[in-house]
């Protein structure tokens, strides 16, 4: 048969071989896609659910899904005791915060020698700054005698006085015949020059017995003798 192929004329070769190579490549496209359609259908339903869930693995996370893990991430994590400590620490500044002191009626009063600055802050016009001051003041006077005292400190809000009384005012003395020059001028009532005076006349003269004995010094008026004689001794 091979033998007659080659006594056949060339033209009818030509169209033997085409066909001979047409049928061949035929036959391998059948063969290979009936291959492929085996396999495909020797899959379990197993392997089918793998390669679902591979996909879902590897499959591009949805805008939803991303906006929640930042949102978490950046979320503070609060246990049980962070949130009870934070809940005290709110009181604590609710407890913190300043609350002003209720004012007291016209009617009413504060005893000047004895009220502290909480009390002294009940007073109409007197705030922290100046109840801080009245208690200074009164220290270094040895106590109030006279409510007008409190014009002598700075700038104090003259509509506040008649709030104070003064009851059974037992002012510190000072000793004039024992004390040092440095200790005498301590006093708001004796500048250095008088307390100068005071010792000069105690060593030229001895004890003093009345403050009227310092009146021929240039550094005592009268005034000034008057208001200083409720805090001396002798």
């Amino acid at each position: 048969m091979i033998r007659e192929f080659f006594y056949l004329q060339k033209s009818d070769r030509k169209v033997i071989l085409t066909l001979l190579v047409v049928m061949v490549v035929a036959l391998s496209v059948i063969f290979l896609t009936g291959e492929e359609n085996s396999e495909t259908n020797a899959l379990t339903p197993t392997d089918t659910t793998v390669i679902k869930s591979g996909y879902d693995k590897q499959r591009k996370p949805r805008t939803s899904d991303i906006r929640t893990r930042v949102v978490y991430r950046d979320r503070p994590y609060y246990s049980s005791d962070s949130r009870a400590s934070s809940h005290r620490a709110s009181e604590s500044r609710d407890s913190s915060v300043f609350r002003y002191p209720v004012k007291i009626r016209e009617t009413e009063y504060v005893v000047l020698n004895s009220a502290d600055t909480t009390v002294l802050q009940t007073v109409p016009g007197i705030g922290p700054y100046y109840a801080r001051q009245i208690v200074r003041y009164g220290e270094r006077l040895g106590g109030y005698v006279s409510v007008n005292q409190l014009d002598e400190i700075e700038d104090f809000p003259l509509e506040s006085k008649k709030y104070f009384v003064i009851k059974d005012s037992t002012p510190r003395k000072l000793n004039v015949n024992r004390l040092t020059l440095n200790e005498l001028k301590r006093h708001p009532y004796i500048n250095f020059y008088q307390a100068r005076a005071i010792t000069d006349y105690r060593r030229l003269h001895g004890p003093i017995r009345s403050l009227d004995e310092l009146r021929l010094s240039k550094d005592f008026s009268s005034e000034a003798i008057s208001r200083l004689s409720p805090y001396v001794e002798y």
